[in-house]
């Protein structure tokens, strides 16, 4: 039940059984105004009190507090995210470049040089190798085209060379990429000085085949 002073309109929160059923008088714990409370209408006329309850006690007033008001909505920082995302972004562009300089450099020999800058000698693949007379042949084998590239490798160094992997790369009049094949020599190793011949073909290549070029490559044979 709520209570109401009749002075200052301050409400509390009681139990009606408190009133018994005549009433009785109460005082505003706010502004100590005194008045008599009668029940309410649908009280019971015969009410069950616990045997700990005191019929003659006050009953302890209770403000009821105002309701919460609903806090606007804050604005979401969306500059420290975009911020942590650039970052994200830039580490993992440099774990990259990191990682696979070897590979850049063999494609860009000029970039050499900035990973120089930045304190990392880098070991280009198949460095002191030196690729020569290039040539292809196309011959039919069985019904089937088979196009024959064939060359030399040479170690133009003064100490034993590890010869890396091999790749074929076939393009068009445009230059632009259509087929390639990685392989490799029989000789794993190349002496001072010394020169390898190799021989690798490929069937039913694309008709656009125009250009062949062939480079060193950290990819396995079958790649």
């Amino acid at each position: 039940m709520i209570l109401t002073c009749p002075a200052c309109s301050t409400r509390y929160a009681t139990d009606p059984a408190a009133l018994g059923v005549s009433g009785r008088k109460v005082r505003c714990a706010k502004c100590q105004h005194l008045w008599h409370q009668l029940p309410p209408m649908d009280m019971p006329q015969r009410v069950e009190l616990p045997l700990e309850a005191d019929p003659l006690a006050t009953p302890e007033p209770v403000t009821i507090p105002p309701r919460p008001r609903s806090r606007a909505p804050q604005p979401v920082n969306t500059g420290f995210g975009l911020l942590l995302l650039v970052v994200v972004l830039f580490g993992v562009a440099a774990a990259v470049g990191y990682l696979g300089r070897e590979r850049i450099i063999q494609q860009w020999p000029a970039t050499r040089e900035l990973y120089a800058l930045v304190g990392l000698e880098t070991a280009v693949l198949g460095e002191g190798m030196e690729l020569s007379n290039i040539n292809f042949v196309r011959q039919t084998i069985g019904g089937e085209e088979v196009l024959v590239v064939q060359g030399d490798i040479f170690n133009k160094t003064g100490e034993i060379q590890g010869v890396p992997n091999l790749m074929a790369t076939l393009r068009n009049d445009q230059n632009q990429w259509l087929f390639d094949w990685v392989f490799r020599i029989d000789s794993r190793t190349l002496a001072a000085g010394e020169t390898a011949h190799f021989s690798t073909s490929t069937k039913n290549p694309p008709a656009a085949s125009k250009r062949i070029t062939i480079s060193f490559t950290d990819k396995p044979v079958g790649e």
